[in-house]
Parts: structure tokens; sequence; C-alpha cells
């Protein structure tokens, strides 16, 4: 039987620990959508080459994702957790060097691969050091560190753009980074890590990627993942330059952009405790409803017919893919073999950055094809969501677990 701490001491500096990483994580990774506007200009760059210079970090970061959660599940969370902060940051601070197209495709490529892990750590720690009558609180706390992280990164970026340039930006962030990860390796192995599993003492066995691929839902959380990423990292990453198309300066439509996160990091938490108490055995509900509204915001945001409007619009989709995040990855923590947890994490996480590197170069070449035209990008979009409706509405509800709180495998 799986033991669980109850010092809420050790728990709270664990999700603390979670929490920072992920959003210091989110505003690295965030920082290229607001610099590619100087950076264009400094480099000479097109629409298209815009486009492939957001996308070319998530597909390195998507390859290291099941990398990730395979090395997780076979040496722990905390040493692949802290060499991944400790790489992105250093890559980050890279990023400032960039001296031409080429060069600027290749950093981000590196520093893909080094963020790639913390994502499939950060939730099989979870997994480890929390009971699941928890998990849906607890992830969704973890997962709004990446609202929290877009929030102050919009408007610190723009700031930071703004005074300092944004080659010294990216070192800015990228020491930060650094500090990060010194203080999660200094503090994250805490006595409840000893207590929960001894991870220097027990010895582990690789997982499998065959029983991940035969789990029940796996495919059905893999697609609707992918589609939510698909309008997620297409908003992302093109909405500053949106705003800007609209007569914004860059330091405004950076600072718009934190609303939506405010939001969202609302609604994270907010639905991690509706999931706990409500929509037990039901969480997909939750996906589902957030994606056809997903749909609806984004239509309503591409017709609005003030920057205001829109805004507000904005702010409802991001709150729709907050529902939609949350209910995904709480299925897969509560009800998946923990052996599995961070392959699961990781190849499902995989299928979503994949999404993210496709959707910021297929809106990059919609817009150089219709002339900076946002009609059909819209389209793209909105279409994405209702297909990821599609999928949630497959997802098998839960079954009912075991005494010892570990579900049958290949039951989730």
């Amino acid at each position: 039987m799986q033991a669980y701490t109850t010092n809420k001491k050790s728990k709270s500096i664990i999700i603390t620990l979670l929490f920072v990483g992920m959003a210091i994580s989110y505003i690295d990774k965030a920082s290229i959508n607001v610099a590619i506007i100087p950076i264009q200009k400094a480099l000479h760059l097109n629409s298209f080459e815009s486009g492939l210079v957001l996308s070319i970090f998530f597909f390195s970061y998507a390859l290291m994702h099941p990398i990730g959660g395979w090395l997780t599940d076979k040496y722990g969370s905390r040493k692949v957790l802290v060499f991944s902060v400790l790489a992105f940051s250093l890559f980050t601070a890279l990023t400032s060097l960039a001296w031409s197209f080429a060069s600027l495709l290749f950093l981000r490529f590196l520093f893909g691969m080094g963020e790639g892990s913390v994502f499939p750590a950060s939730m099989r720690s979870i997994s480890d050091y929390f009971p699941e009558n928890e998990r849906g609180r607890v992830s969704s706390f973890f997962l709004s560190g990446q609202t929290f992280g877009g929030a102050i990164g919009s408007v610190m970026i723009g700031i930071l753009i703004a005074s300092i340039g944004w080659r010294s930006m990216f070192v800015s962030i990228g020491c930060i980074g650094v500090l990060i990860a010194w203080a999660l390796w200094v503090n994250l192995k805490t006595p409840v890590e000893v207590q929960i599993c001894n991870e220097d003492q027990i010895p582990k066995k690789a997982p499998s990627y065959k029983k991940v691929f035969k789990t029940n839902n796996f495919w059905q959380i893999f697609i609707a993942k992918f589609f939510s990423n698909i309008v997620n990292w297409g908003m992302i990453s093109w909405m500053p330059s949106y705003w800007v198309s609209k007569g914004l300066d860059l330091l405004s439509a950076s600072a718009l952009m934190s609303i939506p996160y405010i939001a969202s990091f609302l609604m994270f938490n907010v639905s991690g405790l509706i999931l706990d108490k409500y929509m037990v055995g039901k969480e997909k509900y939750l996906a589902i409803a957030g994606s056809i509204s997903s749909g609806f915001f984004l239509f309503m945001m591409f017709n609005a017919t003030s920057v205001s409007l829109g805004i507000v619009y904005m702010t409802f989709n991001a709150i729709s893919i907050a529902f939609i995040g949350t209910s995904l990855y709480t299925i897969v923590i509560k009800y998946s073999s923990k052996e599995l947890t961070g392959s699961i994490t990781g190849l499902v996480s995989f299928g979503g950055q994949i999404a993210g590197g496709i959707s910021p170069v297929v809106i990059g070449f919609i817009l150089t094809l219709f002339n900076g035209s946002y009609n059909a990008a819209s389209w793209f979009l909105i279409t994405a969501a209702l297909a990821g409706a599609i999928s949630s509405l497959t997802i098998k509800n839960k079954v009912k677990e075991t005494k010892e709180d570990v579900l049958i495998e290949q039951s989730f």
C-alpha cells in the first residue's frame, strides 16, 4: 500500500517548489512570444520564419517529454527536475547570442531539449507525495504555475525588453532560472521523500511503454491534449502580434496578455476543487465543456468590435483551456498505475507539445498566405477546439479502485 505523509509543512514545501519551477519554466518559454517582435526587426525575419522560431522549441521539447518521463520513472524526480531547470535556464541566457535566423533556431531547439523533463518529473512527484483525494487540487495548483508565470512574465518581459533590450532580457531571466535550480536541489529532497519512497534504496525497473499504449483512455487523452494545445499555443504565440496589428504598442500588448493568465490562474485552482469534490469519476465532462466553450469564445474574440471586448473573450477562452488541462492531467495522475505515471504524463504532454510546435508555424504560414489576415487562422483554432471536445467525449469514466488505493492497470 502506498504511504502518504500527513505533514502539512512538508507538503507545502514540495508543492511550492514545484509551482515555482513551473512558473519560471513558463516565463522562459513564453519570453520569445513577446521578444519575437523586436527580434523580427533585428534579424530581418518574415512571418513564416518567425513562426518557425516560435515552433522549433516545441519539437525538441516534445521529444524530451517521453524521454524525461521514462528517466523520471527510472531514476526519480529530484535529479531529473533539477537538471532540466538548470539546462533550460542556461540555454535561455544563451539565446541572447543569436546573430541570425539559423542560430536562433538552433538555440531554441536546445532550450526545448533542456526544458522537456520538467513537466513529467513534477507530475510524478505529485503522484508520489499526495493521496488520490488531494491530487486534483494539488495538480491544478501546480498547473496554475504556468498561468502565474505567464501573468508575471507578460508584463516583466515587456518592461525588460523596453528598458534593456531583448538580448539582456534573455540573460536576466536565465540567471533567475539558475537560482531556482539551486533552490530545488537544496530543498526538494525533504524527509517526506525519504519517508514515502526512499528513492536511493529502492531499485526501480524501467517502465514499459507497451503498457502505456495499451492503457485505457491513453489515446483519447493524448488526442484531446493535442488539440487543446493547438489552441493554447496558437493563442500564446501570436496574440501579442495580433494585438499590435490592432494598433497597440508592444508594452500595452504584453500587459494585456497578463489578464487571461490571471483569470486562468484562479480557474485552474477552482477547477481542481471542483474535480476533487464534485466530479470524481466524471472528470471528462469538464474537459468537454472547456473545449466547446473555447471554440465559442475564439469565434467571439476574432469578431469582436473593439480591443477591450476582444480581451474579454480571450480571457474566457483562457479559462476554458484551463478546465481542459486540469481535467486531463487529473485523470492521468488519479487513475493510472503509479509506476507508469511519469511515462504516461510524458507521452500525453509529448502530444501537446507537438501541437505547440505545429500551431505557431501553421498560423505563420496562413498569415503569409493571406497577407497578414487572421480570418483563416481563427477557423484553424476553432476547428481544433471542437475536435478536442469530440476526443474528450470518448474518454471512459473511471472504474472503482481497490482497497489499496491503486487502480488495476489499464483501467483509468
